[in-house]
């Protein structure tokens, strides 16, 4: 059913220096790492003299109090005063900023400075990673993109339905039709919404509906984020220690044989389907997911069975649920602390779904016109069908410009101000003349080019949602004015299926709800500024639009 490769596994020592493909875009990873950038014996500032130390406070023993009181304000003083290069004892670790397009882009762009380094520094993520996987474990292999190149791009139309339904199902289920009804983490909602979407995408529609397969994608992700914080105040004994127990106890693995069982049973269906297809002189169209390419890929990739298959899946799967998630918890919040753009992005979808309605009647005349049907009747179950005229496809999806702004202002305005920390593999110059030098670690000043007039308009300061509606600026796209997925050749290859789907549960929710409200209103600042949005200070308030609707008999349960 597989050509897998026959190649052995590693050995110990190669198991301990293993990478997960650059690339894979863990942004809020990013963040988490920070988080725990005290306790690595490596990284700290660069020991190029010629940067500055940006004096502490009196009374203060790091940089934290002044930059948690106005992270925004802290930074810009400290750029204006000491340069774009400085150094900064914040989140418990001496660190290297680098501020500005310029110097930002050449902290992203050079090999020598390391993100998955840095992790790896904070986390054991090498071993941790490696111990669900027994090939491709290197620190440039280009598998990831692969995969998006082969199993999504070309399909985005295929799985834009497909992942309507499952939110949709969701929303229905957890939300329903309300008035005034209280839900006291949204974000439950919205991780609810992300993984049902994602088990069709990566796993098809059949196993996208067992709860194991929901619950292990949900599951998978807390469990790291318990791995992250293993590291909190240990040792550097602790973490090596931890390394070695990662290949046996990582509990990500019981995940990986979750997936596995369920695959394998799904994958032999398809198979028996396929033979009987052919021994009858017929056409066996296989489903299309990111599992069957996999499958069948698996050479090109250098999969040695399917258990290492589905590690690799599963690695994918930890960082796209994760980070889609977080927007998608995100963008509820921020529809609720500026409920009135909630209508102008209701009307664009009805706008969209208008105009997809009457450019399909056209088709439908002219068809009729040139004699290719007789009947109206004959367009019953095919892309034509009047039923199907009101559904969000892919190309409604791509008109809704305000909702992707929408995103992409969430992105800019929420993105912690010091992000992605890359640690120095060895001296690395900047254009400047400054150094980061071999095991310093190296962050972006995100406030100097997220809250840049120069490179996104007037008002950085304000949320202005609508500010990238007729320019080029799509919210998947990384560049160095938008760091959310990264940016060069080590950007995040899912953010075109992260985004398509954060929009579409945008157009879902406002569609659905003409009243969104933060119940506690006084910590809307707060929650605005929660990247990680998973513990939410305030419950959220949804009203529903128009009549309540006649329940159905077989209504979706997830």
């Amino acid at each position: 059913m597989v050509g897998f490769s026959t190649t052995p596994s590693n050995s110990l020592l190669d198991i301990l220096k293993v990478a997960i493909p650059v690339g894979v875009g863990l942004a809020s990873i990013a963040y988490l790492g920070t988080k725990l950038a005290g306790n690595s014996e490596k990284g700290g500032f660069s020991k190029d003299k010629s940067i500055p130390f940006v004096p502490i406070r009196e009374g203060d023993a790091t940089h934290d109090a002044e930059f948690d009181e106005d992270p925004d304000e802290f930074l810009r003083r400290c750029e204006q005063t000491y340069g774009p290069v400085f150094n900064l004892r914040v989140f418990n670790q001496n660190l290297t900023c680098v501020s500005g397009p310029v110097y930002i882009r050449e902290l992203f762009g050079n090999e020598d400075l390391s993100f998955t380094d840095s992790l790896d520094a904070l986390t054991a993520w090498y071993t941790f990673s490696a111990s669900v996987r027994k090939s491709n474990n290197n620190p440039d292999n280009p598998n990831p993109h692969h995969v998006v190149k082969d199993a999504i791009s070309p399909n985005m139309a295929l799985y834009t339905p497909r992942i309507v339904q499952r939110m949709e199902d969701v929303i229905d289920l957890h939300l329903g039709h309300c008035e005034n009804k209280v839900i006291d983490n949204a974000a439950f909602v919205a991780t609810e919404m992300t993984a049902a979407a994602m088990a069709d995408v990566y796993m098809g529609s059949a196993l996208a509906k067992e709860r194991k397969i929901i619950n292990s994608f949900i599951q998978c992700t807390y469990d790291f984020g318990m791995m992250l914080n293993l590291h909190h105040h240990r040792s550097l004994w602790s973490i090596l220690t931890n390394r070695l127990n990662y290949g046996v106890v990582n509990p990500l693995q019981k995940h990986v044989q979750i997936l596995k069982e369920a695959a394998e049973i799904v994958l032999q269906e398809r198979s028996d389907l396929e033979a009987e297809a052919l021994r009858f002189g017929k056409e066996y169209k296989k489903p299309v997911d990111i599992m069957q390419s996999m499958t069948d890929n698996a050479s090109k990739y250098g999969y040695h069975d399917m258990e290492d298959l589905m590690g690799h899946l599963l690695i994918l799967v930890l960082a796209s649920v994760h980070t889609t998630t977080v927007a998608v918890s995100s963008l509820i919040y921020y529809f609720g602390a500026f409920p009135e753009y909630i209508e102008p992005l209701f009307e664009e979808v009805q706008e969209a779904l208008d105009q997809q309605t009457a450019d399909n009647d056209e088709l439908r005349q002219a068809k009729l016109s040139a004699g290719e049907v007789s009947s109206l009747a004959e367009f019953e179950g095919t892309d034509l069908d009047p039923k199907n005229d009101r559904a969000l496809t892919e190309k409604v999806v791509r008109k809704l410009v305000k909702m992707n702004s929408f995103v992409r202002e969430t992105f800019r305005y929420q993105v912690k101000r010091l992000f992605g920390a890359h640690l120095a593999r060895k001296d690395v110059a900047l254009s400047n003349g400054m150094r980061i030098t071999r095991g310093a670690t190296a962050m972006a000043n995100v406030t100097s080019v997220h809250f840049n007039e120069e490179l996104q308009g007037e008002e950085t300061a304000e949320f202005r949602p609508f500010r990238f509606v007729g320019k080029s600026k799509n919210a998947n796209k990384a560049s160095v004015d938008m760091l959310q997925f990264g940016m060069g050749r080590h950007a995040c290859p899912g953010r075109f299926l992260a985004v398509h789907e954060i929009v579409i549960a945008g157009a879902l929710i406002v569609s659905k709800y003409s009243k969104i409200e933060i119940q506690n209103k006084a910590l809307t600042k707060m929650m605005l500024l929660d990247t990680l949005g998973m513990t939410p200070p305030s419950p959220i308030i949804f009203t529903s639009r128009g009549v309540k609707p006649v329940a159905l008999e077989n209504a979706p349960l997830l």
